[in-house]
């Protein structure tokens, strides 16, 4: 990340695949019961919970893969397909079967720590969102990226907080018509970035 728009591209990228925006109708439901006070307590769990999982794949997900032997290239390839999946299910205004699935939604929908399991992992910091951390990871060379990515990760997370401790009232005034249009966009967003995770793995193989 040597300049601005790289650093704007690993921003946008990592906030299309979290799409707190698109995750708020789940989230609606699940903390229905809750008030306002408990509600912003399931915000900042679920948001810390969401800076954790991007710190960890982020700082230490490339030591994972060296220890299972799995190269970046196959890792690229993988994982630009599981963006994919995602992204089309973001296109369809669908949640994503590997985020979260609605056996998951009832198990957790009574449990206080939901903003945790299921609302941050899988929902938000899931597969997708892991596996972009690490990808992008290996394109940190100096300290001043390292830097620029926490930065990022934190503004995320903040942004998880307030879209969701307000989520009630943003839902008011978007309603469930705009909430699917901006995650389509944000589908189409992310399939160009799984399509270039794809690609570049493709090229390394290919030693080009």
């Amino acid at each position: 990340m040597e300049n601005s728009a790289e650093i704007i591209n690993y921003f946008m990228s990592m906030l299309a695949i979290l799409n707190p925006l698109g995750a708020l109708p789940v989230f609606i439901t699940l903390t229905a019961p809750y008030s306002r006070d408990e509600l912003s307590k399931i915000s900042n769990n679920c948001a810390f919970a969401v800076l954790v999982t991007l710190l960890l794949a982020t700082f230490f997900g490339n030591n994972i893969l060296g220890f299972f032997g799995i190269q970046l290239p196959s890792f690229q390839i993988g994982g630009g397909i599981i963006i994919a999946l995602t992204a089309l299910n973001m296109i369809k205004a669908e949640n994503s079967p590997t985020k979260i699935n609605q056996d998951e939604i009832d198990r957790q929908s009574k449990i206080r720590e939901i903003g945790i399991v299921p609302l941050a992992i899988p929902m938000l910091a899931g597969p997708g969102t892991i596996t972009a951390s690490i990808i992008n990871s290996y394109k940190f060379s100096s300290p001043k990226h390292w830097l620029y990515a926490v930065v990022c990760m934190v503004v995320l997370s903040l942004i998880v907080k307030i879209l969701f401790t307000f989520s009630r009232q943003i839902r008011a005034l978007l309603g469930r018509v705009a909430l699917n249009v901006f995650t389509r966009v944000m589908g189409l967003f992310l399939m160009a970035v799984s399509v270039e995770h794809i690609f570049s793995g493709i090229r390394s193989f290919l030693g080009k």
